[in-house]
């Protein structure tokens, strides 16, 4: 009788702490906070240059990096957020003629939208998303006439997915996220007669896997 009192008044003490830590708090009016790292799979870019004899495509790569993220809960099941994301370089080698060249890209990425949101399910929170935002890319290529170029352009992008905050207490929790993103692709030139390339790829799609650490205030 003795040790079934003990692990009666255990299981009720943590039934306690459970229900304090998560308890249905209301969260509006509160900012979220999340620092993450993320993988964008997979980017390719077909360029159009084909034609000059250069295959200096990029064939599908993952691109990786980190970012951070800050949501407004302007109700308990919904929120504003906004997120800048900033990727490592990707190298590729590429073709011309006998010879081999190396083009490199790299990109910043923001969205900004909206997010719906469950109630809280113990430590979890459910959430959909989609927001519009611009990708910044930094562009080195090879070409034919005037060797490596080195290229700035900014192009519209859309994102949508989900997630879930897996929170240890009321303001510190663990974010794991799924987007689908479309981000446009930069306009290579011939730079001789400022022409574009017909055959370029105009859009990329893929998905980010995000995960976080997430403070709530």
């Amino acid at each position: 009788m003795k040790k079934l009192f003990k692990g009666t008044l255990s299981l009720a003490i943590i039934g306690c702490f459970a229900c304090g830590c998560f308890a249905q708090d209301d969260i509006t009016g509160t900012t979220e906070i999340t620092g993450y790292y993320q993988q964008y799979r997979d980017f390719s870019f077909e360029t159009g240059m084909g034609e000059y004899g250069i295959n200096n495509s990029f064939a599908p790569a993952r691109m990786t990096g980190g970012g951070f993220s800050v949501a407004q809960n302007l109700a308990e099941w919904f929120a504003i957020w906004s997120q800048l994301s900033i990727y490592g370089t990707v190298n590729q080698w590429a073709n011309y003629g006998t010879a081999e060249v190396q083009n490199s890209i790299r990109l910043i990425h923001n969205l900004e939208g909206i997010r719906y949101q469950t109630k809280q399910y113990g430590p979890l929170r459910f959430y959909g998303k989609a927001g519009a935002g611009f990708a910044r890319y930094s562009l080195t290529y090879y070409d034919p006439y005037y060797g490596y170029v080195d290229i700035g352009a900014t192009k519209f992008s859309v994102g949508y997915g989900g997630g879930v905050n897996v929170w240890f207490n009321k303001h510190i929790g663990l974010t794991f996220d799924a987007s689908h993103t479309l981000i446009a692709l930069p306009n290579l030139e011939d730079l001789y007669d400022k022409t574009k390339f017909p055959g370029r790829e105009k859009f990329d799609s893929g998905m980010t896997y995000t995960t976080g650490l997430t403070f709530r205030f």
